[in-house]
C-alpha cells in the first residue's frame, strides 16, 4: 500500500502536478463538447423526425458514436443527421482516440517511466565495496580502461547521465549508475571515500565539478582529462591529483615514432640511465643482416630487446633476419645511443616528417618535433584557429598533387592524424604505395580501425583508447611503465625469490614469460643497463622489463607468490 501511495504522489508534485492541471483542463473541454453534442442529437431528432430522446440518451448516442463503437439501437435516418453523426465520429477519433492518448503518454505515461527507471538506476554499491574504481563517462577510453581493470580483477562503476546508457552496459555485464556528477547523495552510495581512485572522463568543466564535489567530500585520488592544456592548472585547484591532457600526449606519441634519422632522435622513454629508443633499419648497415651477424651490441653495447614490423612486435634471436622495413626497439645509456648514432651517421636535422591535419593532435606533434628539433611540414584542408605558432600548407592531402608540390618525396616520416580513420586508412594506402620505405604513423580514432591502418601499410598506429587507457592503470597501478605501442609496456618487477642466485640464462626468463630484461635496479642509484645473459639475480634488486599486457600478466602470474 505504500508503495502505491508513494507511485500516486509522484503525479501530484512537480512537472506532474502541472501537467495534471493540463489534463484537467482538456477533461473539462470534452466534457463541454459531449454536452453540446448531446443537445443537438436531442433538437435534430425531435424537428426532422419527431422523436424525443433524454438527456442521458443524447450523451449515450454521443459518446458511442465519437468511440467508434456504434451500436446502432439509435440512428438518423435522414441525410442531415448523417451529416451530424459524421462529424461527430471525425471529431471523436481526433479528440478521443488520437490527442487524449497522445497527451496521457507524452505528459504522464513517458515521465513516470523515466522517473522509474533512474531511481532504479540511481542504487548503491554492495555493503562493504572498497578499493573500487569509480569512472565518470563512457567512451572508447573507458572502454579500454575497465578490459584493462577486469583483467587484473580490481572492481569498478560507470557513472553515466543517460538512462539508456547505463541500462545498455548492465545488460553488458559493466557495473554501471545513473547520476550526475553533481550529486554529493550520488558520490555517498558509491562509496567514492572507501574507492581506490576516481577517473573524471568528461568535459572539462564537467571534470572540474566531479574533482570539486569529490574533494569536497573525501580525500580519494582523483585522474581527471583535459581537452585544453591551459585548463590543466585550472583542474588541479579544482583538487585533481592527476590531469592527462591527453591530446598533446597521444600527439608527442605520434611525433616519437615519426622520426627516421638515428636512435638518438627518438628515445622513447628514460629510466634513470636506462634509455628506450627505436631505429629503423632502413638505410643503415645492418638491414638484411641477422642479429648475430649485426653485432650491435659488440659494437654499441646496445641491447636489441624487440622487432617491429608493421605493426607485430618479436623478441629477437641470433638468427632474426633484420628486414629493410623493420624497426629496432633498443635499450642502453646515452652514451651508447650516441655510438649508434655515429654508426648510422645521420642527425636530427636530415630527416623531414610530413604531419598530415592541424588539429589539436597534429599541433601538439608539430610542437615535439619544433624541440628536437627535426623538420615538418604541416597540411590540412582548413585554418585552425587555436594555433598561430605554425603555418601549414592548405590542400587536400588525398590528392597526391598536392602532397608532391609540398615535397613528400623529400619526407622520411609521415603522420596521418585526422579525425575520419577512413581518410587516415585511405592515406596510409596512398602514400604506402607512394614511397614504400618512408616511416608511416597514423592515429586512430576508434579501436577497431588499427588493424585496418596496419594492413593499409602503416609502421606505427597509435589509439587514444589505448593511450588513455594505459595512462590511467600506470597512475591506478603507481608504476613507471611507458606506453610503447598498442599493449607494449616496461614495466618493474622485484627479482623473485626462485630465481635469486641464478644468471639471466640459467633463469629461462624469456622462454617462460616472453619478457626481456632491460636493466636491473639495485640499492641507491646503483643500476645495471642491458645486462649480459651472465649477470646473476639477486635477491633485493628490481628488474625493469619489456613484454606486451599479456606477456606482463603471465609474469604475475608465474611468480604469484612473490
Amino acid at each position: 500500500m505504500k508503495t502505491i501511495a508513494s507511485e500516486f504522489a509522484y503525479f501530484l508534485r512537480g512537472r506532474a502536478r502541472q501537467n495534471l492541471r493540463v489534463l484537467l483542463l482538456y477533461g473539462l473541454f470534452l466534457i463541454v463538447m459531449i454536452l453540446v453534442y448531446a443537445f443537438i442529437f436531442r433538437f435534430l431528432m425531435w424537428h426532422l423526425e419527431g422523436r424525443e430522446f433524454s438527456l442521458i440518451a443524447g450523451i449515450y448516442w454521443t459518446i458511442t458514436v465519437m468511440t467508434t463503437l456504434g451500436f446502432g439501437d439509435i440512428t438518423f435516418h435522414n441525410d442531415l443527421g448523417y451529416i451530424f453523426a459524421a462529424l461527430v465520429t471525425i471529431s471523436g477519433v481526433v479528440f478521443l482516440l488520437i490527442i487524449l492518448p497522445f497527451g496521457m503518454i507524452s505528459l504522464f505515461l513517458a515521465p513516470w517511466i523515466e522517473h522509474r527507471l533512474a531511481n532504479r538506476l540511481v542504487q548503491e554499491l554492495p555493503k562493504g565495496t572498497t578499493d573500487h574504481v569509480v569512472v565518470f563517462g563512457f567512451n572508447a577510453i573507458t572502454r579500454a580502461f575497465i578490459g584493462k581493470l577486469q583483467a587484473r580483477h580490481i572492481p569498478f562503476v560507470i557513472i553515466s547521465a543517460s538512462p539508456d546508457e547505463t541500462l545498455r552496459l548492465k545488460d553488458e555485464g559493466v557495473p554501471a549508475v545513473c547520476g550526475t556528477p553533481a550529486d554529493p547523495n550520488l558520490l555517498k552510495s558509491l562509496r567514492v571515500d572507501s574507492a581506490r581512485s576516481v577517473v573524471a572522463n568528461l568535459s572539462d568543466p564537467e571534470n572540474a565539478t566531479i574533482c570539486l564535489t569529490v574533494r569536497r567530500h573525501c580525500q580519494t585520488p582523483i585522474t581527471a582529462f583535459v581537452d585544453t592544456e591551459e585548463h590543466i592548472s585550472l583542474m588541479r585547484m579544482a583538487g585533481a591529483n592527476r590531469v592527462i591532457p591527453l591530446h598533446k600526449i597521444t600527439g608527442r606519441y605520434l611525433a616519437i615514432r615519426s622520426t627516421t634519422c638515428g636512435a638518438m632522435a627518438h628515445v622513447l622513454d628514460s629510466f634513470g640511465e636506462l634509455q628506450i629508443a627505436e631505429i629503423p633499419v632502413h638505410g643503415t648497415p645492418f638491414s638484411g643482416q641477422t642479429l648475430e651477424q649485426a653485432q650491435i651490441r659488440q659494437k654499441t653495447g646496445l641491447a636489441v630487446i624487440g622487432v617491429w614490423e608493421r605493426g607485430v612486435f618479436a623478441t629477437p634471436t641470433a638468427e632474426t633476419i633484420l628486414n629493410d622495413n623493420a624497426l629496432l626497439v633498443l635499450s642502453g645509456t646515452c652514451g651508447q645511443l650516441e655510438r649508434l648514432e655515429r654508426l648510422t651517421g645521420e642527425s636530427p636535422m636530415d630527416d623531414l616528417v610530413f604531419i598530415l591535419g592541424h588539429g589539436r593532435i597534429g599541433c601538439a606533434a608539430a610542437q615535439f618535433l619544433e624541440r628536437k628539433p627535426v623538420p615538418f611540414i604541416l597540411v590540412d584542408q582548413a585554418e585552425n584557429k587555436n594555433c598561430s605558432e605554425h603555418i601549414p600548407i592548405y590542400g587536400d592531402a588525398t590528392i597526391r598533387r598536392v602532397l608532391t608540390e609540398a615535397g613528400i618525396d623529400r619526407a622520411k616520416g609521415l603522420i596521418a592524424t585526422t579525425n575520419d580513420d577512413n581518410i587516415n586508412i585511405f592515406l596510409t594506402l596512398a602514400i604506402r604505395q607512394l614511397l614504400p620505405h618512408i616511416r608511416l604513423v597514423a592515429r586512430a580514432n576508434r579501436d577497431e580501425n588499427v588493424e585496418q591502418l596496419y594492413l593499409a601499410g602503416a609502421d606505427f598506429v597509435v589509439s587514444n583508447a589505448s593511450v588513455g587507457a594505459s595512462i590511467l592503470l600506470n597512475i591506478l597501478e603507481s608504476k613507471a611503465s611507458v606506453f610503447l605501442t598498442e599493449g607494449i609496456h616496461v614495466f618493474r618487477r622485484p627479482v623473485p625469490t626462485d630465481l635469486a642466485g641464478q644468471s639471466i640464462a640459467d633463469s629461462r626468463l624469456r622462454p617462460q614469460t616472453g619478457c626481456s630484461i632491460v636493466a636491473i635496479e639495485g640499492e641507491g642509484d646503483s643500476s645495471q643497463v642491458s645486462p649480459p645473459p651472465e649477470t646473476v639475480l639477486t635477491e633485493g634488486t628490481t628488474l625493469i622489463l619489456i613484454g606486451t599486457s599479456f606477456q606482463e600478466e603471465l609474469f604475475d602470474e608465474t611468480y604469484r607468490k612473490e
